[in-house]
């Protein structure tokens, strides 16, 4: 059972209805790397107890993007938020305190395994006036007080585990600063370009890893280049690509035992990254103590892995539910392990921090969890007639602490619907109940109703209804062939009273459709039909066709159409010789039962062709067909198409597509009976073949690298003489052949 701090005790907040929050974005952990893509889930509301109160005295967003757990007390941890600063648990995770380093999105944690009263904090972005922009924040007091050592933004931070007064600190941008003094003193880093990860080997220090993006180059056809692996055996000194290559590295693991096996990106090296295999897993955490024990944190909850990431599995009962339970999306990202007691493992997310003791089996948010406690509202009954009252229920998740819990309702249409402004939860309770009270409503409206509180706005419908008994006039058809007659419908909203519901009638067009007078709903039914009579037309038509009883008058149009003939046909004016394109016909009403059969033809089928005909679907008014050109032809065409006595006709040029090809060289070498041909085209992209001119007998195809150069050796009985060489796109050339 979660118990509300006395900070909401009587706050009414009124938000427009509809709106909805927003946690912030994710940033970087000290388990895992930063994660860089997240995506919306809308999940059902269920109910949920946290096992402790949240610490925030701010509703702030919520995400947790950074982790750290001291070595040698474990039970001490800190959390970075994305915009609240870093937090400081002393045991283990069930309560929460602010540490003096507030108003900050914390991206990265790092805590001196030697002295761990000393954090180093990498912030993206300062909200404090004190501080602008990033930095790198040290406290030397378990996180007392904080100083400001650097103000570069910070993406990454990585602690020499050996000498701790080393730190390398990566910038978003991307760069890196190294400092040998504990922060006192920064320098820049030679560090490969389009750097996104950075790691260390705990075993030699002086080894640095870091993953780089890819880039297309800004040529005319962009070639995929950059990305991989690089290592550094100096300190940040020298960088050589060591695999990968091509592939973008977003995050970077070294087992702590195996200095050769490394985790990159979803790849898995064994052998310090001459070779990678896929593990499909990029943000892992690995068991200290039993390195094929990993877990990786993902779009959707946690997964596990105990075979060194071969093959793996979800681990995330109570997680995913609760986090969807809040509506919050279940992205995990910082993930760390208790080095003492690998069995617990902590995860940050947009709610707050979860807690595991079974190696990921079960999951319990800690006391660092912010989040609305309105789960739902609801009314009853969720229909009602105009003027009657409705009953509604706004829901906790858990009862309402000392003063209560005020939540605001609103209306998104007064005149039909109205509530009070705001509604007290008292303390102890976990529902309350409001009056909505309604209005005139001419036809059935839907009026949201929105209840409020912190972050979270819940809604629901309610439905108004008109207590006057005409409903509506429907037709069983809306579009007919003028002369044909449509069947039309008077709908009452309840049964007709003794003596029936005479409804009167009437048409805006009686000279294209007739109604009768008026028709009669019997006792006792809701509905009664008449008959539309319409004329023959020209040109397509709409009527309104009006009912009206007790003041009340409803409609439906009626579109009255000729009979079905071609309009028109449409291609484009130009095609290039062996290309297809689409026309399209048009009738002027819809197409009969059984279709509409178009007969089409072309003036000249060896230049364009088209199928004999096409079918406009019934009740459709147009469809389309295909008009293939031939390769290597031009000329003018007439495409033409009939239906329903009308023809129809576009005239389509066809041109030429046609390449410049220039032989460069033909030589016949009589004592190896070998034939040598070069040859150019203004096109990289045709195939060149090589024929006897004189007996267009086909010798070869010459090879074509893709830059417009072509040549190919053919095995040839005798000097062919004279050759021509045809281009696939219609070009050719012809020339002697020199005998050598």
């Amino acid at each position: 059972m979660v118990a509300f701090p006395s900070f909401c005790s009587g706050i009414a907040i009124a938000v427009a209805a509809g709106q909805n929050a927003a946690a912030g974005s994710a940033g970087g952990g000290t388990g895992i790397s930063s994660i860089r893509a997240l995506r919306s889930i809308l999940a059902s509301v269920i109910f949920v107890a946290l096992t402790a109160a949240p610490a925030y005295a701010w509703h702030g967003s919520g995400s947790i993007t950074a982790l750290a757990i001291d070595p040698q007390t474990p039970s001490t941890l800190y959390a970075g938020t994305h915009d609240r600063g870093v937090f400081k648990s002393t045991d283990g995770g069930a309560t929460w305190s602010a540490t003096s380093l507030t108003n900050m999105w914390v991206t990265a944690l790092a805590i001196d395994p030697v002295t761990p009263s000393t954090i180093h904090a990498g912030v993206l972005w300062s909200w404090d006036s004190r501080w602008y922009g990033g930095g790198v924040f040290k406290s030397t007091d378990g996180g007392a007080t904080w100083n400001s050592t650097t103000n570069i933004e910070v993406a990454d931070l990585v602690i020499d585990p050996q000498t701790p007064t080393t730190i390398y600190a990566r910038t978003p941008y991307p760069g890196a600063y190294k400092s040998m003094d504990g922060g006192a003193t920064w320098v820049i880093m030679n560090l490969p370009s389009d750097a996104q990860a950075l790691a260390i080997d705990p075993q030699t220090p002086t080894t640095l890893y870091v993953g780089v993006d890819t880039r297309f180059s800004e040529d005319f056809e962009p070639v995929l280049y950059g990305g991989g692996v690089y290592k550094s055996s100096d300190g940040g000194v020298s960088w050589s690509l060591i695999g990968l290559e091509l592939v973008s590295v977003g995050s970077l693991t070294s087992d702590p035992q195996t200095s050769t096996t490394l985790y990159a990106g979803g790849y898995k090296s064994t052998d310090g990254g001459v070779t990678w295999s896929s593990i499909d897993h990029a943000l892992i955490a690995i068991d200290p103590r039993t390195p094929t024990t990993l877990y990786a944190g993902t779009l959707s909850g946690v997964d596990k892995s105990i075979d060194g990431g071969a093959t793996w599995f979800a681990v995330n009962t109570n997680l995913v539910d609760t986090l969807l339970a809040y509506g919050v999306d279940p992205v995990v990202w910082p993930l760390v392990i208790d080095p003492q007691t690998t069995t617990i493992l902590y995860t940050g997310t947009k709610l707050g921090v979860f807690k595991t003791t079974d190696g990921g089996a079960y999951w319990t948010p800690t006391g660092l969890i912010q989040h609305s406690p309105l789960t739902s509202v609801a009314v009853n009954p969720s229909s009602v007639t105009e003027g009657n009252p409705s009953t509604g229920t706004v829901v906790l998740n858990a009862p309402a602490p000392v003063g209560g819990v005020t939540v605001a309702l609103q209306s998104n249409d007064l005149s039909v619907a109205t509530v009070p402004a705001s509604l007290t939860v008292p303390a102890g309770a976990s529902s309350a109940n409001f009056t909505i009270s309604t209005g005139a409503a001419n036809v059935p409206k839907g009026v949201t109703i929105s209840a409020a509180f912190d972050d979270a706005t819940r809604s629901v419908i309610l439905v108004v209804t008109p207590a006057t008994i005409f409903c509506c006039v429907n037709l069983t058809q809306f579009s007919v062939i003028g002369g044909t007659p449509s069947t039309g419908w008077v709908i009452l909203s309840d049964a007709a009273p003794e003596g029936g519901v005479t409804v009167a009638l009437s048409s805006s067009n009686p000279a294209v459709a007739t109604v009768p007078v008026s028709v009669t709903v019997p006792a006792g039914d809701t509905g009664a039909n008449f008959t539309v009579s319409t004329s023959v037309v020209a040109a397509s038509t709409s009527v309104t066709i009006s009912g009206t009883y007790s003041g009340v008058t409803r409609s439906a149009v009626l579109t009255v159409v000729p009979a079905a003939a071609l309009s028109s046909l449409s291609l484009s004016s130009t095609a290039t010789g062996g290309t297809s394109l689409a026309g399209e016909l048009m009738l002027n009403a819809t197409a009969p039962a059984g279709g509409a059969v178009v007969t089409l033809s072309s003036s000249n089928p060896a230049v364009a062709a088209v199928p004999a005909s096409v079918t406009v679907p019934a009740g459709a008014t147009s469809a389309t067909f295909t008009a293939s050109t031939v390769t290597c032809t031009s000329g003018s065409v007439t495409i033409s198409g009939t239906y329903g006595g009308a023809t129809r006709s576009a005239e389509l040029t066809v041109m030429a597509a046609q390449d410049s090809i220039t032989i460069q060289a033909a030589d016949y070498f009589a004592n190896k009976r070998e034939l040598r041909v070069a040859a150019k085209s203004t096109s990289s992209t045709a195939t060149l073949q090589v024929y006897v001119t004189s007996t267009t007998e086909l010798i070869g195809t010459l090879r074509n690298p893709g830059d417009g150069r072509y040549s190919g050796q053919f095995t040839w009985p005798a000097n062919p003489q004279n050759i021509t060489v045809r281009s696939s796109l219609c070009g050719s050339a012809t020339k002697a052949v020199t005998s050598k």
